[in-house]
């Protein structure tokens, strides 16, 4: 059985903790969480406790793991991650995380020392020790120069009980197609107060104009996008809009938590990458950019949500 470190112990990480076949610790820096997580157990769905191994310091931290799942947000990945490089004594280090965020990951980890790992459901905090998984879906797992490796299968298999979990060699390709769920659903739905479900009734025109975005920049790298919940990335329109939100309406992203406590997002390797890599490629993306400048007006306090954004990012 594999052992397995879960860095940051909220909706995915945690979720992926109470149900990854591995023997697991959770490490995650708020201590009221960490308790809870010990006694009386992590609750999902208000379902009975699954209690966990949970530390709050890596100090606390005893042997060695195969593979260290980071679950924490982008902006911490430099507090999070150098302290256990330090330590050693891991197989792998794995993103869990949305964005462009693996090639800065490996300048922290090491080349050839990182797995990703693509979560396909959603879920959200409710308080300490108490979490929501809201959609359904499973995890790829794949490394990045696209090889077919025994420890990704090892990996695949420990996540297989959350949900079905492929390997796969085309993981930037499969990096790009998420975030292109990402980059439109998440963002808009920052910006407007919406799940994913009202995002989708309310903002139909930004959908399908930051949708265009991403494809465009995803063909300029000729990376192969993959269907997400039975629909084709090359073929969205209402008709596919309809089937994915069968999947994920219910869906409130990790980025509008984030505004609602105030918290730093991760806005710039999601709409900001899809802008980023526009820019380096000559191709214009006012959409995703609009999407930046108003998550992060709202992270200062300038801005609330509000459905009306919407309208201003289709116009962009």
């Amino acid at each position: 059985m594999s052992r397995i470190l879960v860095v940051g112990g909220g909706a995915i990480g945690g979720i992926t903790a109470a149900g990854v076949d591995a023997d697991v610790v959770v490490l995650d820096a708020n201590e009221a969480h960490v308790a809870k997580l010990s006694d009386p157990g992590l609750v999902i769905n208000e379902a009975a406790p699954v209690k966990l191994e949970a530390v709050s310091t890596v100090d606390a931290l005893d042997g060695e793991f195969d593979f260290a799942l980071i679950a924490v947000k982008a902006p911490l990945h430099h507090v999070a991650i150098p302290p256990l490089v330090e330590r050693g004594g891991i197989g792998a280090f794995v993103t869990l995380g949305n964005g462009l965020i693996q090639d800065r990951m490996v300048e922290l980890v090491g080349e050839g020392n990182l797995l990703a790992c693509l979560v396909e459901w959603g879920g959200s905090n409710v308080g300490p020790g108490e979490l929501i998984r809201d959609s359904e879906g499973g995890y790829a797992v794949g490394e990045l120069d696209g090889t077919i490796t025994d420890r990704a299968q090892q990996l695949a298999a420990a996540l297989e009980p959350i949900g079905h979990t492929r390997v796969t060699d085309n993981v930037r390709g499969m990096i790009w197609t998420k975030l292109q769920v990402n980059s439109t659903f998440t963002g808009l739905s920052a910006i407007s107060g919406l799940r994913y479900g009202g995002v989708a009734e309310q903002g139909a025109d930004a959908v399908f104009a930051l949708w265009e975005e991403g494809v465009t920049v995803a063909r300029a790298q000729d990376l192969r996008l993959e269907e997400m919940h039975h629909v084709d990335p090359y073929a969205f329109g209402p008709a596919p809009l309809r089937k994915m939100m069968e999947h994920m309406a219910n869906v409130r992203p990790s980025m509008l938590q984030d505004l609602d406590a105030g918290r730093e997002t991760e806005v710039d390797v999601v709409n900001g990458g899809v802008a980023t890599k526009g820019r380096e490629l000559g191709i214009p993306t006012p959409h995703n950019d609009k999407v930046v400048e108003l998550v992060h007006s709202m992270e200062r306090g300038e801005r609330a949500p509000d459905p009306q954004y919407l309208h201003e990012v289709a116009k962009a």
